[in-house]
């Protein structure tokens, strides 16, 4: 299973999970099989209309089971239930590595 973490800098375990979904710079990929951990600048953070739409499309490629992410936006929601991809909100400010090591014991 691929988890898709949103984060604002790549390549940095010790920052907080990003606030917003669609903006994100970057997200964290973890591998819950392999337990890999690889970083991935969001291409589609930037656009100037429908940057989470494009942010979904662009994780449907990269086969994300599961996205965590701060906040998330009304169409985001609905399109990423509709495409069967889990979405996990923290309920206080989390940092990248708890959240890999709570994954790894299976208690996000």
């Amino acid at each position: 299973m691929i988890i898709a973490i949103s984060i604002d800098k790549e390549d940095n375990l010790d920052q907080p999970v990003s606030e917003n979904f669609g903006r994100s710079q970057w997200f964290c990929l973890y591998n819950t099989d392999t337990k890999i951990v690889r970083f991935i600048e969001n291409i589609a953070g930037a656009a100037k209309q429908n940057a989470g739409i494009k942010t979904i499309n662009f994780l449907l490629e990269l086969n994300v089971d599961i996205v965590v992410s701060g906040r998330f936006g009304t169409i985001a929601t609905v399109l990423l239930r509709e495409k069967n991809i889990q979405i996990i909100i923290p309920q206080k400010t989390k940092i990248l590595s708890e959240i890999i090591n709570q994954l790894k014991n299976q208690k996000l």
